[in-house]
């Protein structure tokens, strides 16, 4: 709440409606007396979105949603927290104890909150439906398939066991446990875990569904289509279609079906409707996996890059040349190194963002220098504006002398690499000069 600035955000600007500035003055009110709470904040954008027609009260929505977009994962747990805390309820009385161990995440940056829910943060409070929600979330966020004419990358799909101090997923049959922010190749006893991961094999992928067919001996082709929102069952005659939420109703009708088919046909049809409504009890603990990425290469070789908070390993599954194989690294960059020995793709683009977080991992030092270069070319350009600004006010009479201040004001910007940012009057950034007595003529901060 206190990154979001929401009381600083109500006042930044003024409504031009009069509904719009009766609603922003019942806001301004509460938080002129009581903190901002995440309720107040959720309330405000849901009430301000009727008022589009409005440019003053657009203006801060857009500002409120663009920090809640970029703190998305942050911002959910703030609210379940708040909300768990607020319940007065005697049987919440365990949801409150979690909600304090939970409430350490919310000190983080956004990355660090995902890093961590993907590490197991959350894992001992499955028990709480809000963080149950919310890691599900995490784990079918950015969901992504990239194709390209020698390659294809795209996310697996997986049932996700989680125990008290780890997790384990699959990946193309192989099994990996992800422990104190570290992942490795592992093994699995557990029963559930391996019999829905076996039967994941057998179903297609259709984005963000999972996809089986049946031939019948009439001609009928079945197509049944998974996803969170249940099974759905059609044939290519569109005579059926069928929508199911739980497993027994749909086995139930499975058998209705199957009556009408011989011996041999009926023990297939049922064979595969028993996999499909285990897959479909188990749909909650099945999640595209945002952590893993699989390469599969024109020349037949498939690879597998899945990252932990504090490594990434990589996996060949199949390679002509180079056979199979698997291996940790530190930094995701060694591993990209060995993807472009083994098939000639460069998949650098796909991990900027980790890349940056691994060489600051690497080398501290050079990055604390960076930050405080960048810190001191902002302080210089900072002592430059208010020398124009200065300049501006002295001469705010001399067409000439402001002729030339506006061109140096216009220098400045294209060393700082941005465009029309400094009101060449005052010398502020134009976002800040609107009710500026001395420029309030000037054409170019109108807008």
């Amino acid at each position: 709440m206190k990154d979001l600035q929401f009381a600083e955000k109500l006042n930044s600007t003024q409504a031009i409606s009069e509904a719009g500035k009766e609603m922003l003055n019942n806001y301004r009110a509460y938080v002129y007396s009581n903190a901002p709470t995440c309720a107040v904040v959720n309330a405000f954008v849901k009430e301000a979105q009727q008022y589009s027609f409005d440019a003053g009260v657009s203006t801060i929505l857009e500002s409120v949603n663009n920090f809640i977009n970029e703190n998305k994962i942050s911002w959910k747990l703030a609210t379940a927290c708040e909300s768990i805390n607020n319940n007065a309820s005697t049987f919440n009385y365990i949801n409150k104890i979690g909600v304090q161990q939970v409430e350490k995440l919310l000190e983080m940056n956004e990355n660090d909150v995902v890093s961590y829910i993907k590490a197991g943060s959350l894992k001992s409070f499955q028990y709480i439906p809000e963080f149950r929600q919310i890691c599900k979330e995490v784990y079918k966020q950015n969901i992504t398939e990239t194709k390209a004419p020698n390659f294809v990358v795209s996310n697996p799909m997986s049932f996700v066991l989680v125990n008290e101090d780890c997790q384990y997923i699959n990946v193309l049959g192989k099994t990996f446990k992800i422990a104190d922010n570290k992942i490795e190749e592992a093994s699995c006893d557990d029963k559930l875990f391996n019999e829905v991961n076996a039967l994941l094999e057998g179903f297609k992928r259709d984005g963000e569904n999972l996809v089986a067919a049946f031939n019948s001996a009439h001609g009928d082709v079945l197509t049944f289509t998974l996803n969170e929102n249940g099974l759905e069952l059609t044939n290519n005659r569109e005579t059926i279609n069928e929508k199911f939420d739980d497993a027994t109703k749909f086995m139930e009708y499975a058998n209705m079906v199957s009556r009408t088919m011989n011996v041999n046909e009926k023990m297939q049809f049922m064979t595969l409707s028993n996999n499909i409504a285990k897959v479909l009890e188990n749909m909650d603990n099945i999640v595209l996996l945002d952590c893993v990425k699989v390469l599969e290469s024109s020349d037949g070789t498939i690879c597998a890059i899945s990252e932990a908070a504090d490594n990434v390993n990589l996996t060949v599954f199949r390679s002509y040349k180079y056979g199979t194989s698997t291996k940790n690294f530190d930094f995701v960059a060694e591993a990209l190194n060995n993807v472009v020995k083994l098939t000639g793709i460069d998949l650098t683009s796909m991990y900027e963002d980790r890349i940056n977080e691994d060489c600051k991992k690497r080398n501290p030092e050079a990055e604390q220098i960076r930050e405080q270069l960048e810190a001191n070319k902002e302080a210089q350009f900072n002592i430059r504006r208010k020398k124009i600004a200065m300049l501006a006010e002295q001469y705010k009479n001399d067409p000439v002398r402001l002729a030339l201040l506006n061109k140096v004001a216009k220098d400045l910007k294209m060393l700082e690499g941005k465009k029309d940012e400094v009101c060449p009057k005052c010398g502020k950034k134009k976002c800040e000069c609107k009710d500026c007595k001395d420029c309030k003529d000037c054409k170019d901060c109108k807008d």
